[in-house]
């Protein structure tokens, strides 16, 4: 069954930032319990494929100088973890994953839509994948990625936070790996029909809830269908209203299965499509 969204007219005001947010947390003094601790061992992100032992150096933050990628803004890219398993003091307990962008580059990692993706219960020994869109509305820039694999509740363990905030119960907060993404605008043919109207979908992937953003530049005809991946149409989020120029924040909820589809945007004569992942 269909739920209702609610549409949402923004109003963008410029706001003067500070020139300095201070640093991102490092969580100073926390070393890995054990060498047997798990953590990332792998991790893929665009022109980033990097290969590393579960402990790296007893540190529980490590920080990939020198590897960074480029991410457009209104664009999808798949993020690729393996996770290892503490088979000595923990055989079986299952690892929750989080990857967290700043976005908004104010050094902290909490702001709405930072949390681009988590995943609970995630089988250890593992590899899990996942798809995002960058926001059109991020930050143009350098910024930075914080990913993290930490044991979950089979281990007596709390849900990860970017600064371990609050505190794990028996002070554990996994192994979190930092990296450099550079935000740039949209280029290209394809990504000049995607900056024209700053059409995005976020959180992606979504449990539930997600939201399309988009902006008008002269009074349209919008629609907005999700098909699934044999080109059924299985929702109409919006059925052809006018709509005057300005911008446009829609969030619904899908009772959908878990799977790949593709949500279409028409705009009088423009049409974009989008890959878009519902997850557990």
């Amino acid at each position: 069954m269909q739920k209702l969204f609610t549409p949402i007219l923004l109003v963008i005001f410029t706001v003067i930032a500070p020139a300095s947010y201070g640093q991102y947390c490092m969580l100073a003094g926390r070393t890995c319990y054990s060498s047997d601790q798990p953590g990332i061992t792998n991790f893929k992100l665009n022109t980033i494929n990097r290969t590393s032992g579960n402990v790296e150096n007893s540190q529980s933050v490590v920080v990939t100088t020198g590897l960074s990628t480029t991410l457009q803004r209104g664009k999808s890219y798949t993020i690729s973890i393996t996770h290892s398993e503490d088979v000595t003091n923990f055989p079986g307990a299952r690892n929750n994953i989080r990857v967290w962008i700043d976005y908004n580059q104010n050094k902290k990692y909490t702001d709405a839509n930072e949390t681009v993706w988590s995943k609970n219960l995630a089988a250890p020994s593992n590899t899990d994948s996942f798809t995002f869109t960058v926001p059109a509305t991020a930050t143009l820039g350098t910024t930075s990625l914080r990913a993290t694999a930490k044991m979950s509740a089979d281990a007596g363990h709390s849900l990860p936070s970017p600064c371990d905030s609050p505190a794990d119960p028996i002070g554990y907060h996994g192994e979190m790996e930092d990296y450099t993404v550079n935000i740039v605008a949209a280029s290209g043919i394809d990504d000049i029909q995607t900056n024209e109207l700053n059409f995005t979908v976020y959180p992606n992937p979504f449990s539930s809830v997600t939201n399309i953003y988009y902006e008008l530049k002269e009074k349209s005809a919008v629609s907005v269908d999700i098909y699934n991946m044999l080109g059924e149409k299985v929702y109409g989020i919006i059925k052809n209203p006018l709509q005057a120029p300005g911008n446009y924040n829609y969030s619904f909820d899908m009772d959908i299965p878990v799977g790949i589809y593709i949500i279409k945007l028409s705009a009088s004569d423009i049409v974009y499509t989008q890959q878009l992942v519902k997850s557990n």
